[in-house]
């Protein structure tokens, strides 16, 4: 039996890292059906969802400070979860007060894989960020121990600062393969001199909606094929590098919702409102984000919005986007779940990542900058997509497969350096 050990997972209650996960979970146990696979996750409490493929769920070896803590506090902390992990990584000594779960998963992992996900980059130009830290030192001890490493399907940098630039070169020429999603990336790696990294797709294409073992009154929207049916996800941004943060938000969430006001009145829309991510932090819930779209829409445009409140599974969410005419997304993998459903789509662009995956398939038209975006920008790109449906979906239906093959591409990777 192979131990496969996936690290840096952060929370179910984001549905696109879950997908993440789900897909790795599938697609490793199709390349390595003798496989027991362990994830180590900053919220363990909220992601037993895993344990349903039949996986251990564990925490992560170094964990993060709170958020509320002072700067000195949350440095300190850091520093104290690095000097412990050392400590083991030295004597083999679990560190008083943790669970030994993770470390016997290090200990006994033949693979460690980094998940699929945006998370190693550092925004500040002068210095550098705590969760980079944090989510480098899982992938070091897992070289320092001697394992082999695999970064699976990941978006990558930028790293900002010289500190930064520094501490992600240190780590990453050491793992063993390093699949990317896009090529942006592949600039970012460049920049540090980390070279010759592979391009795949994101894991999460490979997902399935498994609409047949949903509850149709419980998960699937009830759609109106009268109606033009139009999703849409927002999010609370708070546009790192800005010093007029509350002015860019504002503007962001006005032009949503005066592409809404124009669908329901000019284009016959019924639009709903999703919530891709609910936790497992308020500024991450895009409930509440969904509520400031709701403050201003007018009243008549309200009749014709339809506000999602339940916690959805990822495996739902991609079927209820299935549904839909046409999507408009802010969350890079609620794009996603649409676009492999073949529904053409207009991305909203708050990080490099989701630029580079909507090149990937040809769609740059169909994205706009959170940074840059107004009212009829949006709504020139909206107006484009829907002139333009039909053969958006042909395009989708031609280039879907081939990047459900390419996620594929890391599962298969990870056998071949266990072998």
């Amino acid at each position: 039996m192979k131990q496969v050990l996936i690290i840096n997972a952060h929370s179910s209650k984001n549905k696109g890292d879950a997908a993440i996960i789900i897909s790795m979970i599938q697609s490793l146990k199709k390349f390595i059906p003798n496989s027991e696979i362990t994830v180590s996750s900053r919220y363990p409490e909220d992601d037993d969802i895993y344990k349903q493929y039949g996986c251990n769920v564990v925490e992560q070896i170094t964990r993060f400070p709170n958020k509320d803590f002072p700067f000195l506090k949350r440095l300190l902390f850091i520093i104290s979860e690095i000097k412990k992990v050392n400590r083991f990584v030295k004597n083999k000594q679990i560190p008083r007060g943790r669970s030994g779960d993770i470390f016997n998963a290090y200990n006994n992992a033949d693979i460690i894989i980094s998940c699929g996900g945006g998370f190693l980059y550092s925004h500040p130009k002068y210095h550098i960020e705590a969760s980079l830290i944090m989510h480098l030192a899982q992938i070091y001890f897992g070289k320092k121990i001697g394992k082999k490493v695999l970064i699976y399907s990941q978006s990558i940098g930028p790293f900002n600062s010289k500190m930064s630039k520094k501490l992600a070169n240190y780590v990453l020429r050491k793992v063993d393969k390093i699949t990317i999603r896009e090529k942006l990336s592949k600039n970012f790696l460049e920049d540090i001199n980390i070279l010759n990294p592979i391009v795949v797709s994101d894991s999460a294409f490979v997902m399935g909606a498994k609409e047949e073992e949903i509850k149709e009154d419980e998960a699937i929207i009830q759609i109106n094929k009268n109606y033009l049916n139009v999703g849409v996800t927002v999010r609370q941004w708070v546009f790192p590098g800005k010093e007029n943060t509350d002015y860019y938000y504002n503007k962001y969430i006005k032009s949503v919702s005066d592409a809404i006001e124009f669908l329901i009145n000019e284009k016959n829309a019924i639009v709903y409102l999703v919530p891709q991510v609910t936790g497992p932090t308020p500024i991450e819930d895009d409930r509440i984000s969904n509520s400031h779209i709701l403050s201003f829409l007018s009243d008549h445009a309200k009749k014709s919005v339809v506000i999602l409140e339940k916690d959805y599974s990822p495996q739902e969410l991609k079927a209820i986007y299935s549904k839909f005419d046409m999507f408009i997304g802010t969350r890079m993998h609620s794009n996603i779940f649409s676009l492999s459903s073949k529904v053409p789509t207009v991305a909203i662009s708050y990080e490099p990542k989701t630029t580079g995956i909507m090149e990937k398939l040809g769609l740059s038209d169909y994205v706009i900058n959170i940074n840059d975006i107004t009212s009829e920008d949006l709504k020139d790109k909206v107006l484009q997509c829907i002139h333009n449906k039909e053969d958006y979906r042909r395009a989708l239906k031609k280039i879907i497969p081939k990047i459900v093959n390419e996620a594929e591409k890391p599962a298969y990777i990870a056998s071949q350096l266990i072998d």
